[in-house]
């Protein structure tokens, strides 16, 4: 059993952590990665416009694709707090309890709440990725808080 120091990891053990609240903008956050989503997109258009001749299927496809995409291209603001994980995109919230997320997944560059304890091929589409950006420590101290079993004291 590994542990862990304090910097490395904040712990709170008897009263919940502070809130925490942060953006995340991929595409003003990592240029490279920005650079190279625009050109697939690019791309992608030129690809189908040259396959099928037809300038406006290549326009929808790049649309189609641009709005999957939404969460590179929106900033979009994150807290977790005692109640549960808030996601703010034009002044909307969309809160999620603690008590509906089931399990997490450790990612390279951010976490995955999933809705259902018993996983599924489908769960990463239902679940909610919060990308921690700089603050990777303090994201996963939070979600450790609220979701790992406690110890019985």
């Amino acid at each position: 059993m590994s542990t862990m120091s304090a910097r490395e990891e904040p712990f709170w053990p008897e009263e919940p952590p502070p809130s925490m609240r942060w953006w995340s903008w991929p595409l003003r956050e990592n240029t490279l990665c920005a650079g190279l989503v625009l050109l697939g997109l690019a791309a992608a258009g030129i690809g189908i416009r040259e396959l099928t001749g037809e300038t406006h299927l290549a326009l929808l496809a790049v649309a189609v694709l641009a709005i999957a995409l939404w969460r590179f291209f929106l900033p979009v603001q994150f807290e977790l707090n005692a109640d549960g994980v808030n996601q703010w995109l034009f002044g909307r919230c969309r809160q999620i309890p603690w008590k509906a997320i089931c399990g997490y997944e450790v990612c390279s560059a951010g976490v995955l709440l999933l809705p259902r304890a018993d996983r599924c091929p489908m769960d990463p589409l239902r679940g909610l990725y919060l990308p921690w950006g700089s603050r990777r420590d303090e994201v996963l101290a939070r979600v450790r808080y609220y979701l790992d079993p406690r110890p019985e004291s």
